[in-house]
């Protein structure tokens, strides 16, 4: 089953990550994105998300923040309808929506789908971290990694 794919944040937040992920993957096929800026009031706001909400049984719903506006107005429109294949992951960074919406691509199974979403989480905050890391360190210096790149390009 394909989920209905969707980002809320502060501000343009919303559509930066669908700028990022069609850069790095070529699409966004199937990713809306909730703007809550200085042009959407937050009646607005709800009533783009319930539209969204009631025209979808399958929503994976990504927010910028957890407690922040944009997450607390999808939440408790989530907890009204009580629908079960509505999810909400807050403080998501760029590589758990890529890996998600990649996964969406291929479909979710509706019996795993929890699973699924809770393992992506768990793999996605073993990728923060703290650079350099000197609580692993006895010393006030630690070595900078030598990085050769044979395409010194754009990065991507």
């Amino acid at each position: 089953m394909n989920y209905a794919m969707a980002v809320v944040g502060h501000g343009r937040y919303p559509e930066g990550v669908l700028s990022a992920l069609k850069l790095l993957i070529g699409t966004t096929d199937g990713m809306t994105a909730f703007n809550l800026d200085e042009t959407t009031t937050h009646e607005q706001f709800e009533q783009r998300l319930k539209t969204f909400l009631d025209e979808n049984d399958h929503v994976l719903v990504f927010a910028d923040m957890t407690g922040g506006a944009p997450h607390q107005i999808v939440a408790r429109l989530m907890l009204e309808q009580n629908r079960p294949h509505q999810y909400i992951i807050s403080s998501a960074p760029l590589n758990l929506i890529l890996d998600l919406y990649a996964k969406n691509m291929g479909g979710f199974d509706d019996a795993s789908v929890d699973e699924t979403l809770r393992h992506t989480v768990t793999l996605s905050k073993d990728l923060i971290e703290i650079l350099p890391d000197r609580m692993k360190t006895n010393s006030d210096e630690v070595p900078v990694p030598d990085i050769k790149h044979e395409d010194e390009g754009d990065g991507i």
